[in-house]
């Protein structure tokens, strides 16, 4: 008889701060696959030579926009029940925040933000101090970047993701993505943007 695996859900309610050690090379491949987002992918090295990602993932009460993925996204044809399942891991976890490692792998240098730097970092971007030492110490960045948790089918081969890059004041595009391995490998399936304040 097949062993019986534990659900990957079960693994969501432990105590610890860091996502669990079965859903981490997943976790990170899929945000190293959406780096950069859609507002930085097209600057250059120069314009832009490192990223600044927050280091706590969001909650879905901290999205903004606040997006549920069922109304942003439509299952694919023929996977429907890998989509439902991530949605409903969503559901069920959706309140649950984690601190990055760094393990993203990324085309330049990146830095997790704690809460205290993305608020430094929001302030130099958003000119409340110019010329001031936060808007140097920030300036190598386009802005920062926020994932969720990412959200997984019961076989882990289905993920949902919400990203919300911010670059300004009036800079900023969330969005949620559906993503299926295939042949060992993440890739994207679908995804909508909608801008945010």
């Amino acid at each position: 008889a097949a062993p019986v695996v534990p659900s990957h859900n079960a693994a969501r309610h432990h105590h610890s701060n860091h996502i669990p050690p079965d859903q981490a090379a997943d976790s990170y491949a899929i945000c190293s696959l959406l780096m950069p987002g859609k507002l930085f992918e097209h600057m250059s090295s120069e314009t832009a030579t490192r990223w600044a990602i927050a280091q706590k993932t969001v909650t879905f009460d901290e999205m903004d926009p606040r997006i549920d993925p069922r109304g942003a996204l439509k299952p694919p044809p023929g996977n429907e029940k890998a989509f439902h399942q991530a949605v409903h891991d969503f559901e069920i976890s959706r309140a649950v925040s984690y601190t990055l490692q760094p393990r993203l792998r990324l085309d330049r240098p990146y830095e997790l933000l704690d809460a205290a730097q993305v608020r430094d970092l929001r302030h130099a971007k958003s000119g409340a101090y110019p010329g001031s030492r936060l808007r140097a110490r920030y300036s190598e960045y386009p802005g920062i970047t926020f994932f969720s948790a990412v959200y997984f089918s019961d076989d882990q081969k289905a993920a949902l993701v919400y990203v919300n890059d911010w670059c300004g004041v009036l800079c900023s595009q969330g969005q949620w993505v559906y993503l299926e391995k295939i042949n060992g490998h993440w890739q994207r399936k679908s995804g909508i943007t909608v801008s945010g304040a």
